[in-house]
């Protein structure tokens, strides 16, 4: 395979190729890989909805599963930067295989994506947004990816089994239009028909790709799209991550890890910016802390790629300096999409056609479909965090100042629980025989309360009204504060394992008594 040339200002290199990275033992148990952290379930319990409210709608938005490198550039650069040194003789004895593992990571990454998949999709007509088509390369689902998706429908499936129950349910799939995003919607409804072969017949496979609401930061009819935009291009975001990577702990990180792979002086050279390295596209690499990020990124897409090929980056970094850069990649997304800065809401108000789209489909859904509905979102980081962040969810209530630049002695934001690959928020509505609704939580399978003052139906309680989110998440008006159900007792918590219905212990919310006024606020 012909290598890719591309260009260093101040010398002349040709860059290639590619790499896969190992297994991590740590990478499912701790934050260091940031938003390429592999989905992983952690089971539990989940509160039951109050007596006499049975399910009738579901609601998902899910994050695409673990995929490969999106581009050929931090490969490309990684490969750039190892032929100067080698070029130099600069490169130690424990650095001779980066070139070598980089190159089967870019021919992994070249050859990944499942035809015998995509085969299926364009036979059961799922759609893809203008300009993108079923390919091999970059960016596309990765096997692992496509287990964690047919994991979660099968899950979806035993969890809400009246929804899925084959009576004339209605569900919805919809993707944003990306191919990764779609193969894990196909993946999340073949895990889903696993788990409930009674809908076989009585759903389709078909996904309609919706841009406006799920890749709403590049929509251009989105009231907010133009002043989100001037945002990420704002010197302020982009000061704000070029101090994060200009503490000490991150220079003396990259410092450390680079030395491994070269020699003394080739470091200090590149600290000094001797070098800028540079991708056909325009990618970067500018100094040391470029160069250790760059390797960082090829890292934490190991775990993702197992299946496809086996590397070995994890000997370069320790746990402490790979949660350094975690910390780097975590600032800037938070900052550039999700709870950002304070006295603003820009990096994350943009998801708010997202937001209006769960709050319709509760209306309409559950009036137009009586047996039960579901719609099922497939999307991106980009659309999770910032919908994260608008709903206020746990660990997306905190805001800080551009001058908070240790990010993770400052905030509970950690990207490898906020947004892992195949992260997913879900609301279950429940509906009482005079049609009152209320509403549950669950990020990542876990139950989880609304913040931005939202209240529930009672102290401990994980169930909202409807008329109390809408109140709470938009502004709207509401009569009597929304309370509208009565919780009646305690009782234990049911599993989130499979468990059919009928079987399954009646849980109302934890305060006695009727409910005679309102509580405070659960979050911010």
């Amino acid at each position: 395979m012909p290598s890719r040339p591309f260009r260093v200002l101040g010398a002349m290199a040709v860059a290639c190729l590619a790499s896969t990275c190992a297994p991590i033992a740590h990478a499912d148990t701790d934050d260091s890989l940031s938003t390429k952290t592999p989905y992983r379930y952690s089971g539990g319990t989940l509160q039951a909805p109050p007596v006499g409210f049975r399910p009738v709608n579901t609601q998902v938005v899910a994050r695409h599963g673990s995929r490969g490198l999106s581009s050929f550039k931090y490969d490309a650069l990684t490969m750039a930067i190892w032929e100067k040194a080698n070029e130099l003789g600069a490169v130690t004895p424990l650095g001779q295989d980066v070139h070598a593992q980089a190159m089967k990571l870019h021919e992994a990454n070249e050859n990944l994506g499942n035809e015998d998949t995509w085969a299926h999709m364009e036979a059961d007509g799922v759609e893809l947004s203008k300009g993108n088509k079923l390919e091999r390369g970059y960016g596309n689902l990765t096997e692992v990816g496509a287990d964690q998706h047919r994991q979660l429908g099968e899950r979806l499936a035993h969890r809400m089994p009246e929804i899925f129950n084959g009576e004339d349910n209605t569900v919805v799939v919809e993707s944003s239009g990306e191919p990764r995003a779609a193969e894990s919607g196909y993946d999340f409804v073949t895990g889903l028909l696993h788990g409930a072969p009674q809908m076989s017949g009585h759903m389709s496979r078909a996904i309609k790709a919706d841009t406006k609401t799920l890749y709403f930061h590049k929509d251009k009819s989105n009231p907010d799209y133009k002043a989100y935009k001037e945002y990420q291009d704002s010197k302020e975001l982009s000061d704000y991550v070029d101090a994060v990577n200009s503490r000490p702990e991150v220079r003396k990180a990259a410092r450390e890890v680079l030395e491994k792979i070269y020699t003394k002086d080739f470091v200090d050279r590149l600290a000094a910016g001797e070098w800028t390295f540079k991708t056909p596209e325009g990618k970067k690499a500018k100094n040391d802390v470029d160069a250790a990020l760059n390797l960082y990124n090829l890292y934490i897409i190991a775990p993702s790629m197992a299946a496809e090929t086996k590397v070995d980056f994890a000997k370069y970094f320790t746990r402490d300096q790979a949660n350094v850069f975690a910390m780097s990649l975590d600032a800037e997304d938070y900052a550039e999409k999700g709870p950002g800065f304070k006295g603003s809401d820009i990096a994350h108000r943009n998801a708010r056609p997202l937001l209006d789209d769960f709050l319709a489909q509760i209306d309409q859904q559950t009036e137009d479909h009586p047996k039960g509905s579901a719609t099922l979102r497939f999307a991106h980081a980009e659309t999770l965090v910032p919908f994260e962040a608008l709903i206020g969810a746990p660990g997306s209530r905190t805001q800080i100042s551009p001058q908070d630049t240790n990010f993770w002695q400052v905030t509970d934001w950690r990207g490898a629980k906020v947004a892992p690959l195949a992260s997913n928020v879900q609301w279950d509505v429940f509906e009482s025989g005079s049609g009152q609704k209320v509403v549950r939580m669950l990020l990542n399978e876990q139950q989880a309360t609304f913040g931005r003052g939202c209240r529930p139906i009672s102290v401990n309680s994980f169930f909202y009204t409807v008329d109390e989110l809408k109140h709470c998440l938009t502004g709207a008006s509401i009569a009597d504060g929304g309370w509208l159900v009565k919780p009646s007792g305690d009782g234990p918590s049911t599993p989130t394992t499979p468990a059919p219905s009928s079987t399954a212990p009646t849980v109302t919310p934890s305060r006695p008594g009727g409910f005679t006024g309102a509580l405070p606020a659960t979050g911010v």
